[in-house]
């Protein structure tokens, strides 16, 4: 049966059109108020003179804009050194400009400190309210980073110990897939993507010694995959049982009879260093088991890793490669040393960067590794 369509009353109608006029004042009320607000935004960083009111500050522009980043950092250090060349307002944008850079390389203490910069220049109250935002805004950021700070006062000892002892001259690094056969395995892509990141490590150590005018280590990488006949957990992969029943499997597949035969062979009787990574792909915290304490026998020394292969995950296991196998050769987390938050902000041993190009070693990692002087630190560094 066809319903017989009724017009709604008058009244009704008014009373649905006056609503749809309310709904529609009540959103352009709010669109207008932000729109005021973010032109009163815009008008503060339009304080800041734009990059082609010199030449200079528009090639440090160009630069940014291009994704040069390593470019515009140097050029823009280099015309913040011209003190009288620049005015408060044209280094406060340079400085600015530097920031946005560093937060783009996770770096957020150097973000934090240009700004700082930029707020101590004399510039207007109004010019720095959004910087004063800004800055508050990576503090906390900061201050969310710091789940394990409490944890330790002083940098603890691992310094040349073990058979890994600092990272200097050839280094025999054994690289070793474990997998058992029910749930965690390694396809021959995912092995390839994580030869891949080891390569982006060993390339980035000899850069970080090159900086330190260090010869440049060499690195003698040996690929082994290891079925451990048994299924793998995040509790066996820390106890003590596990180096027991997975070294047997590696030496069997090697051809020597025992750990020690392994690593005098394999390092000429100590003129090498020996660096050993476990790798299984079961996704859980990375960890390394080294020597401590100036150490003459510990013969259990190794690397665990347990991140995932995805490539997803590109940006961080590289850096979890690097940070885990520094421990071997005596570099000491910074993470969670309690006055470390605000020292060697950019080592990796500290914090991660967006990529590890980014990352650095500071000189209390690079003295702990072999490749300085004691540094300066606001915590005890014990010998």
């Amino acid at each position: 049966m066809a319903r017989i369509k009724q017009t709604p009353p008058l009244a009704f109608r008014i009373l649905v059109a006056l609503g749809s006029f309310i709904k529609f004042a009540f959103l352009l009320i709010i669109a207008l108020a932000l729109l005021i607000e973010l032109s009163q935004t815009k008008t503060d960083k339009a304080d800041i003179p734009a990059p082609a009111e010199h030449p200079d500050l528009m090639a440090v522009a160009a630069l940014e804009n291009a994704g040069q980043h390593a470019d515009a950092l140097t050029l823009s250090t280099k015309l913040l050194a011209a003190k009288p060349a620049f005015s408060a307002l044209e280094r406060c944008w340079l400085l600015r400009i530097q920031a946005d850079i560093f937060l783009s390389r996770g770096h957020q203490h150097l973000a934090r400190d240009a700004i700082n910069s930029c707020l101590s220049l004399e510039i207007t109250t109004a010019q720095k309210q959004p910087l004063l935002v800004w800055r508050d805004q990576i503090q906390q950021r900061i201050d969310a980073n710091q789940a394990e700070r409490h944890l330790l006062t002083s940098y603890p000892n691992l310094r040349s110990s073990g058979f890994a002892k600092q990272l200097q001259g050839e280094v025999v690094l054994l690289y070793v897939y474990l997998e058992d056969r029910l749930w965690q395995g390694w396809s021959g892509p995912q092995r390839y993507t994580m030869q891949q990141y080891l390569e982006q490590v060993t390339r980035w150590y000899q850069q970080q010694a090159k900086a330190y005018q260090q010869p440049s280590p060499s690195f003698d990488v040996h690929y082994y995959y290891v079925q451990t006949g048994r299924g793998i957990s995040a509790a066996w992969l820390q106890s003590g049982e596990f180096f027991n029943e997975a070294a047997p499997l590696l030496l069997e597949q090697m051809g020597y009879r025992s750990w020690q035969q392994m690593r005098d062979l394999m390092t000429d009787n100590g003129k090498k260093q020996l660096a050993v990574i476990f790798h299984s792909n079961q996704d859980n915290r990375s960890f390394a088991r080294s020597c401590k304490e100036q150490s003459t026998d510990c013969s259990i020394e190794y690397v665990m890793l347990t991140e995932a292969s995805l490539d997803a995950n590109r940006w961080l296991v590289p850096q979890v490669q690097a940070h885990e196998m520094a421990h071997l050769f005596g570099a000491a987390d910074l993470y969670n040393i309690s006055a470390a938050k605000d020292y060697a902000a950019t080592d990796l041993m500290n914090y991660l960067s967006t990529e590890l190009q980014y990352a650095e070693i500071a000189p209390i990692t690079a003295w702990a590794i072999g490749w300085g002087a004691k540094p300066v630190a606001p915590f005890e560094l014990e010998e």
